[in-house]
């Protein structure tokens, strides 16, 4: 059975003072005085959540590494650990898990001792989705995306991290977030610290 529904036609009162437009206009006229809760970019700029997918970066050596998991991926793959650096085991299981495979070039180094360290691992975004795949596959929680969300530039070359950018953006994401609760918000008085903090920008690499 279909049921057909008819519009009810409108009175002449209805039809002289256009009183349906006038109920719409309210509406707008009500929330034109009410306060906005829209920023206003790039004069204010909101710190996103700690899940946010951002730039790419790598926690290095302090402490905090994930056990016995670290322990076991630098027995196996035989890495010296230097505090300060990065904590890569270089296994290259970030590199197996993303999509395009191509945006990763890690490269293992050497040392005297016979042991190993990451010597390059450059990231090149322009080729990234920002899925999060190889951060979910890095077995250490070594590679990790950060906050940093402005990643407008005038070069393609600034597209690439290089091992070097990936470590401060590490140490600077390990002081400032790293123990910070993983949720979307704490609480209001949280979410509003955060919406006026200084600026997140790429860490500068001289040289």
């Amino acid at each position: 059975m279909i049921k057909k529904v008819f519009n009810k036609p409108l009175s002449w009162l209805e039809r002289i003072f256009f009183i349906d437009f006038i109920k719409g206009l309210s509406v707008t006229i009500r929330h034109a005085f009410s306060r906005t809760i829209t920023t206003h970019y790039p004069y204010e700029k909101i710190t996103p959540p700690k899940r946010f997918r951002g730039f790419h970066g790598h926690k290095v050596v302090d402490g905090t590494e994930p056990q016995p998991a670290f322990d076991e991926w630098v027995e196996r793959f035989k890495i010296e650990v230097i505090p300060g650096r990065s904590r890569c085991v270089v296994c290259q299981l970030c590199k197996r898990a993303c999509p395009v495979p191509e945006l990763f070039q890690i490269e293992g180094q050497k040392l005297p001792n016979g042991k190993r360290v990451v010597g390059v691992f450059n990231m090149n975004l322009m080729l990234c989705t920002f899925c999060g795949f190889c951060v979910d596959a890095c077995p250490v929680d070594c590679l990790f995306m950060s906050d940093i969300h402005e990643t407008a530039s005038y070069t393609r070359k600034d597209a690439v991290l290089t091992l070097e950018i990936l470590e401060k953006i590490g140490r600077d994401w390990q002081r400032r977030r790293e123990m910070e609760p993983d949720r979307i918000w704490i609480d209001d008085e949280h979410r509003q610290r955060l919406w006026y903090e200084n600026d997140l920008k790429l860490p500068e690499v001289k040289g």
